[in-house]
């Protein structure tokens, strides 16, 4: 995504799990409505002077206090290649997937920044390593070697994981489970350098990952720390959850009728705590985009990205408060394009 206009910001997050009641959520609004704030047209992601092109989708995020970008991403081989700065890209040693990688901010101090990279292996487990940067450098510092996620945690080796950040270095990851329709979650302590004992998700049975998001704002009270998760259920039909930071449930379940989708959806959330979920759409691979807000609520509707793409796959990521699309079309090009203004 362009330098000065992109990223995800994933920080805080908690953990504990129960379901709250489900709100139904009603149709297509439009075939070529777009979001308020969206771009008229995509633009290729482009790294080291070429395009990116992947079987996947990228994932990137920014440090937000002296804006450092990482982007990492799936290659044709089955290896990870990573960017910083949109410079020239490498690959990232020693691991093989086949699915997207997912990553977070770690740490932020003066220039430097931290980012946990993760991926799932073709053997189903999960690793992550660090990757540092500096201000004013395009050459990454990464950590040699892998490490794998203990506690027996794998998911089936074609599905990703998602991550958020949460304090002190901490993370906060959701993963399908590797033999049944189950979500699960397991939580990374900073403080203590050790993972908790993964726990289910209950009422979140699908055949896609569970993917979370956190507004990371303004720290309005009114939705400071919260985070959301999406899945897309057994039925197709998209849903949400939300959970306020240091607090022990779910809250604000929506089942978002009205599209069938297919694959994993995304989530993201803009500092004044609005944002977006998106699917493809089972019938044509389009992408539908629907508001919501960590407070609770969305918008009643779905709306059809306004330019028709079709996609492989795509993940949404905010920046203030705008929201953007990382989209592979079917040529394995990954373009980017701003879908929402909140």
């Amino acid at each position: 995504m362009d330098m000065h206009n992109s990223s995800k910001r994933r920080r805080l997050s908690a953990v504990a799990l129960l379901t709250a009641a489900s709100v139904a959520f009603l149709g297509v609004s439009s075939a070529h409505a777009s979001q308020p704030g969206e771009g008229a047209n995509w633009a290729p992601e482009i790294v080291g002077g070429h395009r990116v092109n992947s079987p996947g989708v990228m994932a990137e995020s920014r440090d937000p206090n002296n804006d450092n970008l990482l982007q990492v991403w799936r290659a044709s081989n089955n290896a990870l290649r990573l960017s910083v700065g949109h410079g020239q890209d490498i690959e990232l040693a020693g691991a093989t997937t086949y699915t997207n990688p997912a990553m977070h901010l770690t740490a932020s101090n003066g220039q430097s920044s931290t980012f946990r990279v993760f991926h799932t292996g073709t053997n189903g487990f999960v690793f992550y390593t660090e990757v540092t940067v500096n201000a004013g450098s395009q050459t990454p510092q990464v950590r040699p070697g892998w490490t794998q996620v203990p506690n027996n945690v794998s998911t089936r080796n074609f599905l990703a994981v998602s991550v958020v950040a949460a304090p002190n270095g901490s993370t906060f990851m959701t993963y399908h489970s590797s033999n049944s329709d189950e979500e699960w979650s397991i939580y990374f302590n900073g403080t203590s350098n050790s993972w908790n004992a993964p726990t289910t998700i209950p009422g979140s049975r699908s055949e896609s990952t569970f993917m979370v998001e956190t507004d990371l704002s303004s720290w309005n009270p009114s939705w400071r720390g919260t985070i959301m998760g999406t899945w897309l259920g057994t039925d197709g039909q998209v849903n949400v959850i939300r959970q306020t930071y240091g607090q022990g449930n779910w809250w604000g379940h929506e089942i978002l009728a009205g599209v069938q989708g297919t694959g994993a959806p995304s989530v993201a959330i803009t500092d004044n705590g609005r944002g977006q979920v998106a699917v493809r759409r089972a019938s044509d691979n389009r992408i539908a985009i629907t508001r919501v807000d960590v407070t609770g609520g969305s918008q009643g509707g779905w709306d059809m990205e306004s330019n028709g793409f079709t996609a492989r796959a795509f993940s949404l990521f905010a920046y203030h408060a705008a929201v953007y699309l990382l989209a592979t079309g079917a040529n394995g090009e990954v373009d980017w394009k701003q879908t929402g203004q909140y």
